[in-house]
């Protein structure tokens, strides 16, 4: 059984985190963090997540027995945690080419599960995504569009991008090279571009939509997120991988298929 630790554990998708591990018979709570000072700092994290009693309480700094710590917060946070040294699963989205290059170079010595979305079903589309846009050929154009709650940071989201580049892939195209994000004014479409495009408002866990328009024809492929759960599944899914994987840095793609 795998002691993990949350880290971020009073915000909403910590909380989330906190249950589904509570509620899984095959891993340990055994910590969680705050920020230096929160209001939440001392609490019961099965009473914080609505659990119930879980006689584990919100600290500064993870417990050193933690053997996976699992974190959706900040990326300079994130970056700044990699001094713990543990197998860790990140969720966390809005990474810098130089926060990537800091998460490559500490997947050297411990085992890192990176992934924009830890939803199975996302995982499984990806690789549908970019089938689609393989089999469809050049002359359907492509467009991406997603939706968040009013509070999401990042735009577009990491998802957005997961699946814009999956599209590109299947037509041996560079990504970088061909998304446009949104448009005003003057601003025909041209050959090979992928649209992307972000929405906010309200309380939308997520929504993606990958959509190939042709003359005669239009294709979609959607995936709803109806609840923060499916998201806290998935991550204690990777931690269960990453408690007794090789160093390396690896993808929700690694954990479906190991």
């Amino acid at each position: 059984m795998s002691r993990v630790a949350i880290i971020g554990a009073a915000g909403r998708m910590g909380r989330e985190l906190c249950r589904a591990v509570l509620e899984d018979g095959d891993v340990e709570l055994v910590g969680g963090t705050v920020e230096p000072g929160a209001p939440e700092l001392g609490a019961d994290l099965g009473e914080l997540c609505g659990w119930g009693k879980a006689e584990v309480f919100a600290t500064e700094e993870p417990p050193g027995d933690a053997e996976v710590h699992i974190e959706f917060t900040s990326p300079e946070a994130t970056v700044e945690h990699l001094s713990y040294e543990k197998p860790v699963v990140i969720g966390t989205t809005g990474f810098s080419d130089e926060h990537r290059s800091k998460l490559e170079e500490a997947a050297k010595s411990v085992p890192i599960m990176l992934a924009p979305n830890m939803s199975v079903g996302v995982n499984v589309l990806r690789e549908v995504v970019s089938e689609v846009s393989r089999k469809l050929g050049a002359s359907y154009d492509i467009e991406v569009v997603e939706a968040h709650h009013r509070h999401k940071k990042d735009a577009p989201s990491g998802t957005a991008l997961f699946l814009g580049r999956a599209a590109a892939e299947g037509r041996n195209l560079d990504f970088d090279d061909v998304a446009v994000y949104g448009r005003e004014g003057v601003s025909p479409r041209s050959g090979g571009e992928i649209g992307v495009h972000a929405l906010r408002g309200g309380a939308v866990v997520g929504e993606h939509r990958v959509i190939f328009y042709s003359e005669g024809e239009e294709v979609e492929v959607v995936h709803r997120a109806l609840s923060r759960r499916t998201f806290a599944d998935g991550a204690v899914r990777a931690a269960k991988f990453v408690s007794s994987a090789s160093p390396g840095l690896y993808s929700m793609g690694d954990v479906l298929d190991g």
